[in-house]
């Protein structure tokens, strides 16, 4: 950047659209732009130019950059390194101060970038690791997840993005771990920027209107899961359906139902679809409980939301979902099993709504605002770096 005074031109690399709608990555990244954006930046996002999930009103069209939607292709991984070289063949390098990669999809631009003479600083968010959850299962004496051959494939791109990089961000401590442990990344190149949650969309509304609105039994006993029931989760998530009393309804938010989910458990699941993230508070505002199976998470996005209506959580006892939730707040899950989910589960629909208020003040820490701010300290640090 050759005026320091200058804001710097960022350029986010993602492998979906960001959306307001969407989950994981493609909202953070829409947050964040939206953040750097109103504090003068400037953003473009290259990205397959489709959503992941079923896309709103979008203030973000203008600033992206995509590719054509990816033809199919079989192995996963070819089609992360496919994805990688068509990004950056559609980067102009020249433009941005910044290049910021969400994701392995960065490996391309990354190594394209390093060979330039005066290239942008690099740096890259590492919303989770593909190692975790293979270590994780490890270290608790269980069987490979059932996609560890994937993930062990793609952590080798990002363990060269790691490396890449001027600046290594992770959304909590346990990730910001795994790249030290894991990928053997300088611990002073990693800086922990947490994730958050929009205070003006995610707070409490009133339980019997939500409960009405969302056709749901003023009396009923109702857990909520944001998610699908593929992968070791959905095989947790069922052994706890399983144990529980069959009053316990859990409301399933996702764009897909699942038809075996469905033959088995009947009207004790009701799959409610994607909806918006207004529609996603009055949900988390309705339930009793926010259930979250995942042995593994690098933050876990609807954790924060849903405290911030005042909505407990149900977590296992594990980085990052114990960073997140604390006894105080939510419900720790001691063993890995569905059993021990399900008994949780049980424990917090009996405790009613006495750790509401726990959960409001536990989400306070983890407010957008904050997290932006440090998110900008770290690009001016990886510029320094960069000259």
């Amino acid at each position: 950047m050759s005026n320091q005074d200058r804001a710097p031109c960022v350029c986010m690399v993602c492998g979906y659209r960001p959306t307001p709608s969407g989950g994981g990555t493609e909202k953070y990244v829409y947050e964040l732009c939206l953040g750097l954006l109103e504090r003068g930046l400037q953003v473009e996002i290259a990205c397959e130019d489709r959503s992941y999930l079923p896309d709103e009103e979008n203030p973000l069209a203008g600033h992206v950059r995509g590719i054509a939607p990816m033809p199919h292709i079989e192995s996963l991984v070819d089609a992360f390194r496919e994805k990688s070289r068509r990004l950056s063949d559609a980067i102009d390098f020249s433009r941005y101060d910044v290049i910021h990669s969400h994701g392995q999809f960065g490996f391309e631009p990354f190594f394209h970038a390093n060979r330039l003479r005066h290239r942008p600083a690099l740096v890259s968010t590492f919303h989770l690791t593909a190692l975790g959850p293979v270590a994780r299962y490890q270290d608790l004496g269980l069987p490979d997840p059932r996609e560890a051959a994937v993930d062990r494939a793609t952590s080798l791109m990002e363990e060269v993005l790691a490396r890449l990089s001027d600046r290594c961000i992770a959304v909590s401590e346990g990730v910001a771990a795994e790249l030290i442990n894991l990928y053997r990344t300088d611990a002073g190149a990693v800086t922990t920027v947490l994730n958050w949650f929009d205070p003006g969309t995610f707070y409490p509304r009133d339980r019997g209107a939500s409960r009405h609105e969302l056709r749901m039994s003023p009396e009923g006993s109702y857990v909520l899961y944001v998610g699908h029931f593929n992968m070791s989760r959905g095989d947790i998530l069922k052994d706890a359906l399983r144990a529980l009393p069959p009053g316990v309804i859990m409301l399933v938010l996702h764009h897909d139902t699942d038809p075996a989910v469905q033959a088995e458990f009947g009207d004790r699941v009701e799959f409610r679809g994607h909806v918006s993230a207004d529609g996603m508070a009055r949900y988390y505002s309705a339930v009793d409980l926010l259930c979250f199976p995942a042995l593994y998470a690098g933050f876990g996005l609807v954790l924060t939301e849903a405290m911030a209506c005042g909505c407990p959580c149900v977590v296992f006892d594990y980085p990052a979902m114990n960073e997140v939730v604390t006894a105080a707040s939510g419900y720790l899950v001691q063993e890995p099993t569905g059993r021990a989910l399900a008994a949780a589960i049980a424990q917090g629909l009996a405790d009613g709504s006495q750790k509401s208020v726990a959960a409001r003040e536990r989400a306070e820490l983890f407010r957008k605002r904050d997290q932006v701010d440090r998110m900008i300290d770290v690009y001016r640090d990886a510029l320094a770096v960069a000259r």
